[in-house]
């Protein structure tokens, strides 16, 4: 409002500047000029100081008022009261809206009533000070004159008290959005006050929600940004832990893979030592049985030895007196030969039984061996059935597991993002006060 009344006192000076060249015009034209410079150059005079040592003071609207009306009289008092130049009064009191308040008006209202009082009672006392012209004059003239005047006030006022409150809440606006300066910060610790009849204006309502929703917002955005800068950290470390996880679980799926094809390995091993042993006990089976046959041969051969040296013994008694010495001795060559012959199958015989129960023993130790072997295939076939199933699994988990990694390292990524657009937010929101 000070810079309101700063400005409407200078228009005032500028009202009075033309008001006096009016004046002097006034005076060229009513041959009166000395008195249009004697009293209007005081006028201005006092205007222009006034207004340069005291702009924007309450008092100084008041001196310009009355200075104003001074103005208004000189221009009737030169014209020698005519009515026509009552005018000048109705149109210097529009320029006391300048200072949109109601008391430099009734200040020019009652100078100009004031004026009318005293100067037509000076006119009518036979001084040259001129105020009515004609036989309308008197008290009947200045009460109409009043009458208007104070009608003029009243609706001027009306308009001063709507231009007052526009002018307040365009202060109370200007004041409000500077506290929304960019380059200064934003200060949401300002707050619209009520005026005297206890009223926010709608820009100060809007204000204070705005300031209100702010507050919260950023209150809440710095406890938010202490939660996304401890869970950008745990983020960090997930993602750490993340990557070493998968390389682990890359390295044991490697291992388990690695082991399952060992035990295919072995069990194609293990395949080829059965099939070995299954050979090898089956010609064993067979050597034992051609063994037997030939213990068997042996066995008819002693037989048939012993069989022929009882018959020669026998021939031998029956015909030893009609045998020569010759046949007898080549009997007994005979007889000997079969006995050794018997002798030595016996040894054979016997060696063959050691070596029959040797074949068996080896036999027996093949079969094991076969029966182990057969066992050895089984279980690598089962484990290996095991390791591909187990492998299955794990190839399974490791997928959903590198699934779970991934979302988990979008997750974050996206918390990492958060975190910068969180920064980015925060040095913007620095600028708010709250």
């Amino acid at each position: 409002m000070t810079s309101i009344r700063i400005n409407a006192d200078w228009l005032c000076v500028v009202v009075s500047f033309a008001c006096l060249i009016f004046a002097i015009l006034e005076g060229f034209a009513y041959h009166n000029v000395t008195q249009a410079i004697a009293w209007g150059g005081p006028l201005f005079l006092g205007s222009l100081a006034i207004t340069r040592w005291h702009a924007g003071q309450p008092l100084t609207m008041h001196i310009n008022a009355a200075l104003l009306v001074g103005m208004g009289a000189l221009h009737v008092h030169i014209a020698r009261g005519l009515p026509e130049y009552h005018f000048g009064f109705f149109m210097l009191l529009p320029v006391m809206l300048a200072y949109r308040d109601t008391r430099p008006l009734l200040s020019m209202g009652f100078f100009i009533v004031i004026h009318h009082i005293v100067f037509d009672m000076l006119q009518q006392a036979g001084y040259e000070c001129y105020i009515f012209r004609g036989p309308f004059s008197g008290l009947p003239a200045v009460a109409l004159h009043g009458f208007y005047v104070v009608i003029e006030v009243m609706l001027l006022s009306v308009i001063a008290q709507t231009l007052r409150q526009h002018a307040l809440v365009a202060e109370e606006s200007t004041a409000l959005l500077n506290c929304l300066s960019q380059e200064k910060g934003i200060n949401l610790r300002m707050r619209a006050q009520k005026d005297e009849y206890g009223h926010i204006s709608p820009m100060g309502q809007v204000f204070n929600d705005y300031a209100d929703n702010m507050a919260f917002v950023v209150a809440a955005f710095k406890m938010l940004r202490t939660d996304i800068r401890e869970l950008s950290q745990i983020a960090k470390e997930l993602g750490a832990d993340n990557t070493q996880q998968m390389e682990d679980s890359l390295q044991a799926s490697k291992k388990i893979r690695d082991f399952v094809q060992s035990l295919g390995n072995q069990t194609r091993i293990g395949q080829s030592t059965a099939e070995l042993s299954k050979k090898v006990t089956e010609d064993s089976f067979d050597l034992l049985n051609e063994l037997n046959q030939s213990l068997e041969q042996l066995q008819r051969i002693s037989k048939q030895a012993f069989d022929s040296s009882q018959q020669i013994q026998t021939l031998y008694k029956e015909f030893q007196k009609e045998l020569t010495p010759a046949v007898a001795q080549q009997l007994h060559t005979t007889l000997g030969t079969l006995d050794n012959l018997n002798e030595r199958t016996n040894g054979f015989m016997a060696r063959m039984d050691l070596l029959k129960s040797g074949l068996s023993a080896i036999e027996n130790q093949l079969v094991a061996i076969d029966r182990a072997t057969h066992q050895w295939v089984e279980n690598g076939h089962g484990n290996q059935r095991q390791g591909w199933e187990v492998l299955g699994a794990m190839e399974g988990m490791q997928a959903r597991t590198e699934s779970a990694f991934k979302t988990l390292t979008n997750t974050v990524q996206t918390i990492l993002r958060s975190d910068e657009l969180m920064r980015e937010m925060e040095n913007r929101l620095s600028r708010f006060d709250i």
